[in-house]
């Protein structure tokens, strides 16, 4: 009896169900590296990967197939996606999933022993690896999302842009756990408001002119329109589109129509209007 990866990652995972499977991961891949298996060849993708029930082991696909044509990911690009389409418990602990997330979104040289040490750093240290887990059965989201529900009903909030039910099931996006949950939207959080603003495109565009721009300021120094906020691939970007007054991510101004990745909790300034990043 075999079970998919994709069916295995399904459903709402806890933190300690989450680290067992990884570590899995990272030490069936280890071996493979190890007995000289060239890792090119191996095909990352959740629907070929298994786990034998009956040696509880994962089992890969290789294709030692000259020049093969077939969609390559880089080994940080599919534990990226793996986490970023799996769901999660949010009585659990976040802070982990925060760190996991950042980790993984950071630009650096991806290493599986690294990789394996870091999940008991953010885990903080104490984890049986093959305890079982009762599965909690409650509310949940993914890594750097807000629900449409809690956004709505957070008490003060300004929620910014328009809700369209389709945007919620953009092309290419599976959402993953109960049939009637979809999966919620990052957001900014304006410094001097409090405010919300739910970032519902995949091009947001942020700026002054409330004909062209996805969030319209009142600030007469953020440009008609100032910047872009650019999700792909579960990565988040910010670009500043010539703006006259700048825009600057952590105290550090942009080059202007420059790509920069952005982070959970990063400080975002149009001008002098400061924004928080939120994933959650």
């Amino acid at each position: 009896m075999k079970t998919d990866l994709e069916k295995l990652f399904s459903g709402t995972l806890t933190k300690e169900q989450l680290i067992t499977h990884l570590v899995n991961i990272v030490d069936s891949l280890t071996e493979l590296v190890k007995s000289g298996v060239d890792f090119e060849n191996i095909l990352l993708d959740k629907k070929h990967i298994f786990l034998d029930h009956f040696s509880n082991r994962l089992v890969f696909m290789c294709l030692p197939i000259k020049d093969n044509v077939f969609e390559k990911v880089s080994m940080n690009g599919f534990f990226k996606e793996l986490i970023a389409s799996t769901s999660y418990d949010e009585n659990d602990d976040l802070q982990f999933f925060i760190k996991l997330h950042n980790y993984l979104a950071s630009p650096r040289v991806f290493q599986l022993q690294e990789f394996k040490e870091k999940l008991t750093e953010f885990s903080g240290g104490c984890r049986e690896e093959n305890d079982a887990v009762t599965e909690k059965h409650s509310n949940f989201y993914s890594p750097g999302l807000i629900t449409r529900a809690l956004a709505l009903a957070d008490e003060g909030t300004t929620v910014l842009g328009t809700f369209n039910e389709m945007d919620e099931y953009e092309e290419g996006t599976t959402a993953l756990g109960i049939d009637n949950w979809r999966l919620p939207k990052p957001f900014l959080l304006e410094v001097e408001t409090g405010a919300k603003i739910v970032v519902t495109k995949d091009v947001f565009k942020m700026g002054r002119d409330p004909e062209q721009a996805d969030y319209a300021s009142n600030n007469k120094v953020v440009g008609r329109i100032h910047a872009e906020l650019v999700t792909s691939d579960g990565e988040y970007s910010l670009i500043d589109k010539h703006s006259k007054n700048g825009s600057y991510l952590n105290g550090v101004k942009l080059s202007p129509n420059e790509r920069t990745k952005i982070k959970h909790e990063d400080r975002i300034k149009l001008a002098n209007q400061e924004f928080v990043f939120k994933l959650f």
